[in-house]
């Protein structure tokens, strides 16, 4: 079953956050994708303070073991930072 993986976060300093995951997408997805990675974008919100990652997964375990590698903890680690929250959400896409 393929996922999606939406990781939302609401800040006042969208630049720093979209900085650091255009970084992480260029560096490490789009240089050596993993295993089961569909496409991976970038998402600025309308109102000027929501920026999203969103990517899409052949399966959960492809996901789960991005979720667990040290650049992602890394970049998501500094996100955390500068955001005031974030969201992070599944979906099953059929």
């Amino acid at each position: 079953m393929a996922v999606a993986y939406l990781l939302r976060y609401k800040t006042s300093k969208p630049s720093d956050i979209l900085t650091q995951l255009r970084a992480y997408k260029e560096r490490e997805l789009d240089r050596s994708p993993p295993a089961g990675l569909r496409h991976a974008r970038l998402l600025t919100g309308s109102d000027g303070k929501t920026v999203a990652f969103y990517s899409e997964w052949d399966d959960p375990e492809g996901l789960a073991d991005m979720r667990d590698s040290v650049p992602w903890e890394a970049c998501f680690d500094i996100n955390d930072v500068h955001a005031d929250a974030h969201e992070e959400i599944v979906f099953e896409i059929d």
